[in-house]
């Protein structure tokens, strides 16, 4: 394993962006300490500070700051013989952030790198291929943790974002924002909203929608518009027609039900 480039904490602007369609020539392992938006298989994937990212070669890297001043460490390194074996039984996913609890650890790890890559001291070059061979092996040693606690780590985070929809569902919610919030591409926030709660996001809201609106149809005299415009719809139209749907019931007979009983 050779190394090729290496940087530590280096800092840019919040305009910093890398376009390379065909990549590095290299491997390449980030270290970001910064909010990032990294471009992956057309998604956009928002990640927070602290995070690994590991690119292989060849492959297409776009990353860039994300409103904030872009925070990273870095290595390029390419393969020797034996050590594609090397990386793949350690099971590290390309082109996937991997939250880094420790950053401290794995930054002074490159900054050590950084000193021997440029000492140009004897058996420096032995010295950095078990220093890489030392990073991945710790990388790998997060990955069970992580994936033991991913799925709680997403159920809270989801059930939050939940309780707020359903807080206030008066608001304007959509996908972008949420996914933003959650840190996550729309298409895989929407895919793990359902698995955590059944129901896609939208289905969701609409929901959150109809059960306010319940409570004023039930509780107060309010006017079908007004309750349509309190619930976050801009027409009450539009407000009955998904009403009807989702209780069988128009608001009015939904609210004639309700004095009955």
């Amino acid at each position: 394993m050779q190394m090729t480039y290496i940087g530590h904490n280096h800092v840019h602007d919040m305009d910093f962006k890398i376009e390379r369609p065909d990549g590095c020539g290299d491997y390449l392992a980030l270290l970001i300490k910064s909010p990032a938006l990294f471009h992956v298989n057309g998604q956009d994937v928002y990640t927070s500070p602290n995070i690994f990212f590991l690119y292989q070669k060849g492959t297409p890297q776009y990353y860039e700051a994300y409103k904030q001043p872009f925070s990273n460490d870095w290595f390029n390194f390419t393969l020797d013989s034996g050590d594609e074996d090397f990386l793949k039984k350690l099971h590290i996913p390309f082109e996937k952030p991997i939250p880094i609890n420790n950053m401290q650890y794995f930054s002074l790890l490159i900054k050590n790198m950084t000193y021997e890559y440029y000492a140009g001291q004897n058996y420096g070059r032995e010295a950095l291929d078990h220093y890489m061979r030392l990073f991945l092996l710790k990388i790998a040693q997060v990955i069970p943790a992580l994936n033991k606690g991913i799925e709680k780590i997403h159920h809270d985070k989801f059930s939050l974002l939940r309780s707020k929809i359903y807080s206030a569902p008066y608001e304007k919610w959509c996908i972008e924002g949420l996914a933003h919030e959650a840190t996550l591409s729309p298409y895989y926030f929407q895919r793990l909203y359902k698995k955590n709660f059944g129901v896609t996001c939208l289905k969701d809201i609409i929901n959150a929608r109809i059960e306010y609106a319940k409570y004023y149809l039930s509780q107060t005299n309010l006017s079908i518009k007004y309750i349509a415009e309190t619930c976050g719809y801009e027409n009450d139209v539009h407000f009955m027609r998904q009403f009807k749907s989702s209780t069988g019931l128009t608001p009015s007979e939904f609210r004639l039900q309700q004095y009955k009983s």
